[in-house]
């Protein structure tokens, strides 16, 4: 739930990233809650002295010490680094689905989700508390700094009446003509329903955004969600 897949569990322990509100700094005590508590001492069995890695935007990566009953801490691993925006305006999908896309987006790298409200919507449950858990879970293994934000579910005519400034909107139109070199940054990316945007809304899109291709293929939501993504390891890292 934590850290990664190890088979020494020793390693593990010192492998294991945590997300932490608090403020991070030498020397000082850090509270954990009770899930958090419960996965060190009682699923990994930490004994003192043994430490994990605590981490937040504003503090960056550090070394947190058992020193039973507390935890410390003691070394600065990563300083903390600012990020750029990247949203992901999405049609809720169904469970399963929806954990993966959450994943796969914050590991490479979206800051921001907004689930959005459409015309073909398929599921209107958003269970928002879980997604963060997700988006969590995510960040702890990628080793970001950062938890992305989840925001609460919108129509998708408010969104676009109310797009964040300062951001370049792309939106995913299937077998459109635009290609992938009109991306701009910092960037956000509207992926539709499974069964596709309505003619009213691809006008809207249009009219508010940039159009992009993802090929010749119709791919399901959370497929195409991950190949718009992709762009931002492609033109950012070339």
């Amino acid at each position: 739930m934590y850290g990664r897949n190890c088979i020494d569990v020793k390693n593990l322990k010192y492998m294991t990233r945590l997300y932490l509100t608090q403020s991070l700094k030498a020397q000082e005590i850090v509270e954990l809650n009770k899930d958090q508590r419960h996965y060190l001492e009682k699923v990994l069995r930490f004994q003192p002295g043994e430490y994990f890695i605590g981490f937040n935007k504003h503090d960056g990566e550090w070394e947190i010490v058992y020193e039973k009953p507390y935890y410390r801490c003691t070394k600065q691993r990563k300083l903390a680094s600012s990020t750029q925006p990247c949203w992901l305006a999405f049609s809720p999908l169904k469970h399963d689905p929806m954990s993966f896309l959450i994943e796969k987006a914050t590991e490479i790298g979206v800051t921001d989700f907004q689930p959005i409200i459409t015309e073909r919507t398929n599921s209107h449950r958003i269970n928002i508390e879980r997604l963060r858990k997700n988006a969590t879970e995510a960040s702890q293994q990628c080793e970001r700094l950062d938890i992305p934000t989840i925001h609460e579910p919108m129509p998708l005519n408010s969104f676009l009446n109310n797009l964040p400034k300062n951001i370049h909107w792309h939106c995913c139109l299937e077998r459109s003509d635009s290609g992938i070199s009109e991306i701009q940054f910092p960037a956000g990316f509207i992926v539709g329903p499974e069964g596709g945007w309505s003619n009213q809304e691809r006008t809207m899109l249009e009219k508010n955004t940039t159009s992009i291709s993802l090929g010749k293929n119709i791919l399901r939501a959370e497929t195409a969600a991950i190949v718009s993504l992709s762009t931002i390891i492609l033109l950012k890292n070339p």
